[in-house]
């Protein structure tokens, strides 16, 4: 028998599991204005600018709300009068993207690939070329409906080549992976506080090119998401403009503590990418294939192609993990018939294991038999 465990762990890509000082930092009240909270306020947006290398040319921007709330108010806030946006995708996410400059009436055009080829230089610099309106471009770096990883370097020179201004959607991949914006050359990117930083849903955050934002006081056609507006409030007095998620602001400046405590984004990469190791090799031990190559796929998931045969039953599966105390992720997918299991969050490869074994043991209930190569059929 696996182990079953009395609370859930979430392997989904966000929410994540937290640790339970993080958890136990909710607990606290605080007051709008208390000192706690523009001290942790204070030394979140300082450590966040020392993760994105920005310190002194950058400024780090909260939002309450999830991570496309920040996508928007970037949108919103960095597209001029005149611009025109680029949008690329190759996945939910990226069509996330999409569906905002549909809804705030921003010009844009569309890179649409396929969901299971990153995107990279070469097409962009194709789509640039043919149509020279375009001013900006905006990527999600970790597709995390089927897991890939797009090539943002690759698509960052590309954009300083071409003089476009990039913006990128780093929701599920800030925290881990490096994205220096000297070295990206980025104007703006996106994150939120639920992803590999390990905290509470509920605080969005842009990195911005401070000379940038400051040029860009009315472009916003909204009050809430307008960036610019929100920095120099915070600029002037530590605070919020509106009331701020105040339980969620200290837990995740805890959450930050203690990344920066295990050694930053390349402790957490390393962590976070053996959790992956461990889950890809046990479960094609299991039979199942990955959809993604090892070399495309980002660390902080994996996608798994479903089996082939009337005994499956994802629902199932989804709802058989549940009952030993284990939650995969049961949301929008790039290519139908796949599943995804998450890396990220308080996890370890000793609770990965478990997982996969509990996984095992619900197949087994289903009445589908498990063979170590790339297939899975019916007993």
């Amino acid at each position: 028998m696996g182990k079953t465990r009395t609370a859930p762990l979430l392997l989904t890509p966000g929410p994540v599991s937290l640790s339970t000082t993080v958890k136990r930092s909710l607990l606290a009240d605080h007051a709008f204005g208390a000192d706690s909270l523009v001290s942790d306020l204070r030394f979140a947006r300082r450590y966040l600018l020392q993760l994105a290398g920005g310190m002194g040319t950058a400024t780090a921007v909260p939002l309450a709300g999830s991570g496309t709330y920040a996508s928007e108010a970037v949108i919103e806030t960095f597209i001029p009068d005149g611009g025109k946006l680029l949008v690329c995708t190759n996945g939910f996410y990226g069509d996330t993207l999409v569906s905002i400059c549909q809804a705030t009436g921003t010009p844009h055009k569309v890179l649409r690939t396929l969901p299971t080829v990153p995107l990279n230089g070469a097409e962009l610099r194709e789509a640039l070329h043919a149509d020279p309106s375009i001013t900006h471009v905006m990527v999600v770096h970790c597709e995390t409906s089927s897991g890939i990883l797009n090539e943002i370097e690759d698509i960052s020179q590309v954009c300083y080549e071409q003089e476009k201004v990039l913006l990128i959607d780093a929701v599920a991949s800030f925290g881990a992976l490096p994205l220096d914006i000297g070295k990206l050359r980025y104007q703006a990117l996106v994150f939120s506080s639920n992803k590999c930083l390990e905290g509470p849903p509920g605080l969005a955050w842009v990195i911005a090119d401070r000379s940038v934002l400051d040029a860009s006081k009315g472009n916003a056609r909204s009050l809430v998401l307008d960036l610019w507006d929100q920095n120099q409030h915070i600029e002037r007095s530590g605070l919020f403009r509106f009331t701020p998620p105040t339980h969620v602001v200290s837990a995740f400046a805890q959450a930050l503590r203690e990344h920066r405590d295990e050694g930053g984004c390349a402790a957490r990469l390393a962590r976070y990418s053996g959790n992956r190791r461990e889950l890809v090799r046990k479960m094609r031990l299991l039979g199942f294939r990955t959809l993604l190559a090892d070399e495309q796929s980002a660390p902080m998931l994996a996608t798994f192609v479903e089996p082939r045969h009337s005994a499956y039953n994802f629902s199932k599966l989804h709802q058989g993990m549940r009952k030993r105390g284990f939650e995969i992720f049961p949301g929008p997918l790039a290519v139908p018939g796949t599943f995804r299991i998450g890396c990220i969050g308080r996890v370890g490869p000793g609770d990965i294991c478990d997982a996969v074994d509990a996984l095992g043991e619900v197949l087994s209930e289903l009445g589908v038999r498990q063979r170590q190569r790339d297939s899975i059929e019916a007993a």
